[in-house]
């Protein structure tokens, strides 16, 4: 028992490595390609797709969920569309501009972000409508509930993820922060992203213990730990909006 028990931490400490590895990447691809092209550079949002695009990859092939090849191309597909609303141009033909988005500043600095959230908001609507269909046209539903929030859990982790291409919202702010009010915001702005980040460690923690994946998996344990690096996409869209709205 002490020997499962030994294992098992050992398997934990090895998924929150390497999901702390993933954040390690993230921060310091966004750092360097800001420091050399400029924070709000093209350059640093397509290195961050490029991170990002590299850890669907291994979420979808390290699937840690019981769900089939068909819930895995829904998610990937999903989650590579976000990624493309996020890095390009592609979003404003879900929210065209108009006068009123150019003469506002606030609208005007937060319209990427704008038309990101209309693709997530959609593409979370497809998710749940194209998984939900995809159960119904199984021929043996056993385990229906189950097959459904796995397709839709790892659908919904692979959207978020695109979040991190905000990054250089939050990293452009820190560099020209001036004033103790703003540097205090700023501040407790990344302390609250820390803690979110060392909640979801903690949740990883415990989908870790109650892991069950397929037979045929592949290192199901590195999908769990890109599970919270992917999640923690919405919170880095999040401070990035923020930091437009309130201001450091």
């Amino acid at each position: 028992m002490n020997e499962s028990v030994e294992k098992r931490s050992a398997g934990c400490a090895r998924m929150l490595g390497v999901q702390a590895a993933a954040y390690v990447v993230f921060i310091v691809v966004a750092l360097l390609l800001s420091a050399v092209r400029g924070s709000m550079s093209t350059t640093v949002v397509y290195g961050l797709a490029a991170i990002a695009l590299v850890v669907l990859v291994v979420f979808h092939v390290c699937w840690p969920f019981r769900a089939g090849v068909a819930d895995r191309i829904i998610g990937m597909v999903t989650g590579l569309l976000s990624l493309v609303f996020a890095a390009t141009t592609l979003g404003e033909k879900l929210v065209p501009t108009n006068e009123k988005i150019l003469n506002d500043d606030l609208m005007r600095n937060t319209y990427p972000m704008m038309c990101w959230a209309a693709a997530v908001a959609g593409l979370l609507v497809l998710l749940t409508v194209v998984s939900f269909g995809r159960q119904m046209l199984r021929e043996e539903r056993s385990h229906l509930i189950r097959a459904l929030s796995h397709c839709v859990t790892g659908g919904a982790a692979s959207i978020s993820l695109a979040g991190w291409a905000f990054l250089p919202y939050v990293v452009v702010t820190g560099q020209f922060v001036e004033g103790e009010a703003s540097t205090g915001k700023f501040v407790a702005l990344i302390v609250a992203m820390i803690v979110v980040a060392l909640l979801l460690a903690y949740a990883s923690v415990f989908w870790m213990k109650e892991l069950d994946p397929a037979e045929d998996a592949r290192e199901p344990w590195v999908g769990v730990a890109m599970l919270p690096v992917m999640l923690f996409g919405l919170v880095v869209f999040a401070a990035a909006l923020l930091v437009q709205i309130v201001g450091c």
